[in-house]
């Protein structure tokens, strides 16, 4: 019995400082923006937020960043990208969900309402945005929100998903060591994928090795069944974006399998996986923001976004 003790205590606090140290805040927003581009800082309702734009005589349609468990605005510090998608005609709004002073500090339980204040935000910009037409970039656990958000809300028109996930997983463990939900709705944690306590795991977060951890717990088949990610219920062109060499997480496992999903409920919308040979969340190499970029272009910015070429 102690030795059991002492292996559950062990392993809290290896999984607990392992969680905390994916977080490395952008609390707060950049000093500037792109050049010609303007940043309208957001903190309305709650909804904290950095809104990317370039004076038009016409609204636009706006892309939605969200970011990871680095926490805070982490978007709002890609410039580059941010360039890229102004040039091409979009408007952008980065959103922070924890991980500032106005925001919880951890990602635990994050309410999916939160987000329903960024689109509103949206609608109510009337001169610059195209209300209820929105593309959502999220990057790892952002593509799990992303994903998450697309199948919730018919406003959403595309989705790239980063390095995502076809389930829920635990989001940071509180102070008594309980794992908890990453995401909640109307109040309630959404179901989740915990991360077991067990040798093979310890030694996984120890060694820096975790892809190995979450395949292990991918394989408790009625803890991921409560947990999965409607996916089909996705009203929009999905990209799916993996990496080879992750790290972190089997990105390209998991979007494969977003894709089975995909396939087996026959998708009335176009969608792509795109496995790149790179570490976590490496969207930045050309190949791969390209791709995005031409995604966003081609299916986003298209007046028809259904297709009878559903995937490539």
């Amino acid at each position: 019995m102690t030795i059991l003790l002492l292996l559950f205590s062990l392993a809290v606090l290896v999984l607990s400082r392992w969680l905390d140290s994916w977080s490395s805040s952008y609390s707060t927003r950049p000093n500037s923006a792109p050049e010609g581009v303007i940043l309208l800082p957001v903190h309305e309702d709650g909804l904290e937020a950095d809104f990317f734009y370039r004076k038009s005589d016409r609204p636009q349609k706006a892309v939605v960043l969200l970011g990871g468990s680095e926490g805070g605005r982490s978007w709002s510090y890609r410039s580059e990208f941010i360039q890229e998608l102004i040039d091409r005609g979009f408007c952008v709004l980065s959103v922070a969900y924890f991980g500032t002073d106005h925001l919880p500090q951890r990602h635990i339980a994050i309410p999916l309402e939160y987000f329903q204040k960024a689109f509103q935000w949206m609608a109510s910009q009337k001169e610059r945005v195209i209300p209820d037409d929105y593309a959502l970039v999220g990057v790892s656990r952002g593509g799990e929100l992303a994903l998450l958000l697309g199948s919730r809300h018919p406003e959403v028109k595309a989705v790239v998903a980063i390095g995502a996930s076809p389930v829920v997983w635990v989001g940071m463990i509180d102070n008594l060591g309980r794992q908890h939900s990453a995401w909640s709705e109307r109040g309630i944690e959404l179901p989740f994928v915990k991360i077991p306590y067990t040798l093979a795991s310890i030694k996984g977060m120890i060694s820096h090795k975790s892809t190995r951890v979450f395949e292990i717990a991918l394989q408790d088949t009625p803890q991921v069944r409560a947990a999965s990610i409607p996916v089909e219920k996705i009203q929009a062109p999905v990209l799916l974006i993996s990496f080879k060499r992750d790290q972190i997480w089997p990105s390209t496992l998991m979007c494969g399998q977003i894709v089975k999903r995909l396939q087996k409920s026959r998708f009335d919308f176009y969608y792509e996986h795109a496995d790149y040979d790179e570490t976590h969340s490496e969207w930045s190499i050309e190949p791969c923001r390209k791709n995005m970029l031409k995604f966003l272009t081609e299916w986003f910015l298209s007046q028809d976004s259904r297709s009878d070429q559903k995937d490539r």
